[in-house]
Order: C-alpha cells, then sequence, then structure tokens
C-alpha cells in the first residue's frame, strides 16, 4: 500500500497536479493512515518518505513530520467510513476557475463523475481541526471538492479509484477552461450525466487511468 501511494503521488507530480505541496493519504486501519511527510520531494518519493500518523495527528511510524494540513485527512477520515484514500491536490486550471468564481460544469464524460462540486469558500491552508472538520461537511457524501484558489481534495474507496477522480477533475477543469477562451462549453444533459455514471464508474475504467498515468514514470 505504502508504494502504491508513492506511484500515485509521483504520477500526479509528474503530471502537474501537485507541485512541492501536495499529500495523498491511505487508511492503515479505523484510527490511522498513511500520509507522506511534509518535507518530501513529491518528485522522487519513496516508501521511506511515507509516516503513520494517528486521527490526531501523533506519529505511530516513521520519525518525519505529516504535511500540515494533515487534517483533511483525518477529518475526512472520521466523517467518511467508506473512503479509504485522500488526495489533495494544486492543479491549475481547476484552481483558475474558483479563482474567478466560474463554477465547475461537467463537459468531459469522466468529469461527470465528481457530480456537483462543491467549493469551499477559503484559500487558507486547512491546517486545523476545525477547519478540517468544516471541510469534511462540505464534502458530505461527494467524491470531491475544490478549495477557493487553493486546489483540490479528492476521495475513493482506494488508492487507484481517489487517483482517477483527482486526475479527472482536473481534466475536465481544463477542457472547460480551454472551452471557455473560445465560447460557452456544452454541459452534458442529465440523461448524459446519468449515462456516464452509470457507464464510467468501474473498477475497469480507473484502473486503465491508473496505468496510463503510471507508464509516464
Amino acid at each position: 500500500m505504502k508504494q502504491q501511494l508513492v506511484d500515485a503521488i509521483r504520477m500526479l507530480e509528474r503530471a502537474g497536479y501537485i507541485d512541492h505541496n501536495g499529500h495523498c493519504s491511505a487508511r492503515r486501519d479505523a484510527t490511522s493512515f498513511y500520509v507522506n511527510s511534509g518535507a518530501s520531494v513529491r518528485g522522487t518519493l519513496t516508501v521511506d518518505d511515507i509516516v503513520t500518523v494517528d486521527l490526531d495527528g501523533t506519529l505511530v511510524e516513521g520519525t518525519a513530520r505529516p504535511p500540515l494540513e494533515y487534517h483533511i485527512h483525518s477529518e475526512v477520515y472520521r466523517a467518511r467510513p467508506d473512503v479509504h484514500a485522500v488526495m489533495h491536490t494544486h492543479p491549475q486550471w481547476s484552481t483558475f476557475l474558483t479563482m474567478t468564481g466560474a463554477a465547475y460544469k461537467p463537459v468531459y464524460a469522466q468529469g461527470v463523475l465528481l457530480g456537483d462540486m462543491p467549493v469551499m469558500d477559503s484559500p487558507l491552508s486547512i491546517n486545523t481541526k476545525p477547519m478540517g472538520e468544516r471541510l469534511a461537511a462540505i464534502l458530505g457524501r461527494r467524491p470531491g471538492l475544490l478549495l477557493k484558489a487553493h486546489g483540490a481534495v479528492a476521495v475513493g474507496a482506494d488508492i487507484v479509484e481517489c487517483f482517477a477522480l483527482a486526475a479527472y477533475i482536473e481534466e475536465n477543469a481544463y477542457r472547460q477552461y480551454m472551452a471557455m477562451q473560445i465560447g460557452e462549453p456544452y454541459v452534458f444533459s442529465e440523461a448524459e450525466q446519468q449515462a456516464s455514471r452509470e457507464k464510467l464508474w468501474t473498477p475497469g475504467l480507473f484502473r486503465k487511468t491508473w496505468d496510463h498515468y503510471r507508464s509516464k514514470i
């Protein structure tokens, strides 16, 4: 699981979805999770950069400090027993949308899987428990949300699913942004969105997405 988490972070960095910041986690058990350390270099990450912390941020395994925004992960895990992976990215295209107040719209088939993407209306770091709790409340039962002028958060049943959703957020935002330079993007109808959800929310598609990005590292 640690190696898979390392691969996910390196893939996100190679794709430009995270930079010198950004962090991803995987649930270890009911009370702890794996996460990359705050000081780690994302593009050259190894399993030695993965630490284990409990839901209060106390180190269980490792010596390096977790990221300051570990509250994103801990509070989502508290609120969502169904979630086993959380990824906080710093992608540019979806961040451009939140910087200007443009709503995320489903313009790409896989982008439909994120549904109605809420925005946490604060650009500040999620570095306190109350802010983490607020984020988890805004997320609700959804697979992802956007942070105003900051980034995005995706959650999933496992690392592969979570990674794919994180990638779809940014691909949808990229297509939406670029289309907006020409005119008003076409938005999938309710019927088209429903058909996309029924056909595309599959482990096979998530794995195909994972394998595509993994081939690049």
